[in-house]
């Protein structure tokens, strides 16, 4: 998908593996009115900063650079929140970004930063942008190779089927992770939304190798390099035990 496509709405599967993409692409010929094509090849990699206290994503914020090919860009934005499972978006919903070189430090574009730390909170702002910046550091790096696909039927629907091939990296515990994930891109008016809910509710209908996720790719890189702890058996208890008593 080209980096500056307009896109209206997207859906996000988890896929039980990289076969579940031919099953997708032949319940897609399936149907019968749709054309699809390969697009693209992309190479993605979405870097995502943090203090070690998490001071951004306690404060329900996300900072990252996306860079696909030659295209460069800094983000930050309001995060989606969980709350019992079910997601919603805030509705002081904000979005700033700029373009930079692939390169680039983020501290280079240290005024961009403060003034969008700024807009985040308006007049609510109780803390020092520029300290905050000091204890950046990079949280999450996730490298996702993409095999896009362009479909479109007669009604003027046009999406494009994104499969991608994630790896997680967690930058404070070293945890590694990879998924498979299928994002669905709506490019076409409002008109054709109902074609695209119809696709939608076909594909998870007929595919039960998909599972509906509403997670974004740092929700998933999150959730699967948590740290992961080791329950405690009978013995190793009892030898913890016999060792404070030793101590004693």
């Amino acid at each position: 998908m080209r980096a500056l496509d307009i896109i209206r709405q997207k859906r996000r599967f988890e896929m039980f593996s990289e076969k579940t993409k031919e099953k997708v692409l032949e319940l897609n010929s399936f149907f019968g009115k749709y054309n699809m094509h390969f697009e693209e090849k992309i190479k993605k990699t979405f870097t995502y900063y943090d203090t070690p206290n998490n001071d951004l994503q306690k404060s329900n914020i996300v900072l990252y650079k996306t860079q696909i090919g030659k295209f460069t860009e800094l983000n930050m934005a309001t995060e989606k929140i969980n709350t019992t499972f079910k997601y919603t978006v805030r509705t002081n919903y904000k979005h700033f970004t700029k373009l930079i070189k692939p390169h680039d430090k983020i501290l280079k574009h240290k005024e961009f930063l403060i003034d969008s730390f700024k807009a985040m909170f308006l007049s609510s702002i109780n803390f020092d942008p520029e300290f905050l910046l000091q204890k950046l550091q990079v949280a999450y790096v996730i490298e996702t190779t993409s095999l896009e696909y362009r479909s479109a039927n007669v009604t003027g629907l046009k999406i494009t089927y994104s499969f991608d091939k994630d790896t997680y990296t967690n930058m404070f515990n070293n945890q590694k992770s990879n998924a498979n994930i299928l994002t669905i891109y709506q490019h076409s008016a409002e008109k054709t939304d109902e074609d695209f809910e119809d696709l939608i509710s076909k594909l998870t209908r007929y595919l039960k190798e998909l599972t509906p996720t509403k997670e974004t790719k740092i929700m998933i890189a999150r959730r699967m390099t948590v740290t992961k702890v080791e329950p405690i058996t009978k013995e190793k208890l009892d030898k913890m035990k016999n060792n404070l008593k030793k101590k004693k």
